[in-house]
């Protein structure tokens, strides 16, 4: 059985396989990014890598350089949407912890202190689990286009980078 010839989406030139390799390492280098934030925290990894894999890497093909744009503005729109939700903790925890200080835990302002500590750190905390399965799937299927030599875009990404 003979390989099969990839064309670049934009042209009738063949995709070569480093080309649609590296694509798709702009797509999975964020997902290994994030497993190795779970052991070790450095502050915006994701984002980082895939910008140096960008700017080391867009001018070997256009292909590559549409993938890599995809995948570094789909890191700049998760960086600004944890952004939000760091405000939305900060309010939703000091609020609580406030109420607790302040005693208004004693049955004056339902919904304060400890209960709100309680109830939004469930909701923060399952929402940035749905949020994160969401985007591990999304890499997954980047990558899997990238590799198969097709073009995808993030359905949800603020298009910064142009």
């Amino acid at each position: 059985m003979e390989p099969q010839t990839t064309f670049s989406p934009q042209s009738d030139q063949p995709l070569q396989a480093d080309e649609r390799s590296t694509a798709m390492w702009m797509h999975l280098a964020p997902l290994i990014a994030m497993f190795v934030n779970m052991l070790i925290p450095i502050p915006l990894l994701s984002l980082i890598t895939v910008g140096i894999l960008y700017y080391t890497q867009k001018d070997k093909s256009a292909f590559i350089a549409r993938h890599g744009k995809e995948s570094l503005n789909f890191q700049i729109t998760l960086f600004l949407v944890g952004v939000v939700m760091f405000i939305v903790f900060a309010v939703v925890f000091g609020g609580s912890i406030l109420g607790i200080i302040t005693g208004a835990d004693n049955g004056d302002l339902s919904g304060v202190g400890a209960a709100g500590l309680v109830g939004g750190g469930l909701a923060l905390g399952g929402v940035a689990l749905l949020i994160g399965l969401g985007v591990a799937v999304l890499l997954i299927i980047a990558a899997m286009r990238a590799n198969s030599g097709q073009n995808y875009r993030y359905p949800v990404s603020l298009r910064l980078v142009k």
